[in-house]
């Protein structure tokens, strides 16, 4: 099976890797780049009820995590086409825990990044938290913008943060986009409405891809020491396994305007007698078949940036090896 798929105005690339699912990577929609990469780097699952010290004493309680690969594939990945689309699918069974992971690709310029969480570990007290991480390219690697929707409007975000839904959207139900200064052309991410979804923005750095642990030890010495070069990076991921989270310890205070901006979106399901569930956000292209181009957020700049900056040349090397 090749793993270029060019059908419904999309043309991606996809690859399994050893613990983050199916990887979609290089997509384009009607000719264009939309996205460098994605993948769902990890699946944790927790158990939510009070715990009485006397009755359970020392118990452990979660999260666990087991990557989604390889090792834990079941059955072949599959293409198949729908009406107006194709879905890109992949079985995987994590001990008691089994997951249908789902690429979607619309030809309206939708993307469902989906996950299907099933099998008979699920439990009434527990909680599941996959985590997307996007790397979203519109027209290139920079000149973008992150706003969320907030108090009506649309609203610039300068800086890294945490942005949780609040229960606001737009018309449309979308929370969070990305916008491109040069095209107008922007990503809109509508969240499921039971999925206590939140996103992370952060500036990209080389070698800030998703470790392969979810779990970090300090967020504060994480961050300075990714401040040097890419390979002191490496080592400091490779070795951290403490309390703090991924995405978490990647946000900082860098400004994120007109850079080249990473999204992680966290998806909190809480158990009922409804699952299986699927999660995941719909992300919709817009502003590639001429319709107007999208207002900037309120706190933009008056000045838009002309010209497209493309990836750092060690990103674009990492992309060809991959």
């Amino acid at each position: 099976m090749t793993n270029v798929i060019n059908e419904a105005g999309w043309k991606f690339h996809w690859r399994l890797t050893e613990s983050a699912g199916i990887m979609v990577y290089l997509a384009d929609f009607r000719g264009r780049r939309v996205l460098w990469e994605a993948s769902l780097p990890y699946v944790t699952v927790d158990h939510q009820r009070d715990l009485d010290p006397e009755t359970d004493p020392g118990e452990v309680h979660g999260p666990w995590w087991v990557p989604l690969g390889q090792r834990t594939l079941q059955g072949p990945v599959r293409v198949q086409s729908f009406r107006g689309g194709v879905e890109l699918s992949a079985q995987f069974a994590a001990g008691p825990y089994h997951y249908t992971q789902l690429w979607r690709f619309h030809d309206d310029g939708r993307l469902c990044p989906w996950l299907t969480i099933y099998g008979p570990g699920m439990h009434d007290q527990h909680t599941y938290h996959p985590h997307w991480r996007f790397d979203f390219d519109l027209d290139g690697a920079r000149d973008d913008a992150f706003e969320r929707f907030e108090d009506g409007r649309w609203l610039r975000v300068e800086t890294e943060g945490w942005f949780p839904y609040s229960g606001e959207a737009d018309d449309g139900g979308n929370v969070w986009r990305q916008v491109d200064f040069g095209s107008g052309a922007k990503i809109n991410i509508r969240p499921h409405s039971w999925d206590d979804a939140e996103v992370f923005a952060i500036r990209y750095h080389d070698g800030e891809w998703a470790p392969f642990s979810p779990r970090s030890s300090d967020t504060t010495s994480i961050r300075e020491s990714l401040a040097g070069a890419a390979s002191q990076r490496r080592k400091v991921l490779d070795s951290v396994a403490g309390s703090t989270t991924f995405p978490a310890a990647y946000v900082g205070d860098e400004p994120l305007d007109g850079d080249d901006v990473t999204l992680w979106y966290v998806a909190h399901v809480h158990f009922d007698q409804s699952f299986p569930y699927t999660a995941g956000p719909s992300v919709r292209v817009e502003g590639f078949g001429g319709e107007p181009k999208p207002a900037i957020g309120a706190t933009a700049s008056a000045k838009a940036k002309a010209g497209k900056a493309g990836k750092p040349a060690a990103k674009a090397a990492k992309k060809r090896k991959a």
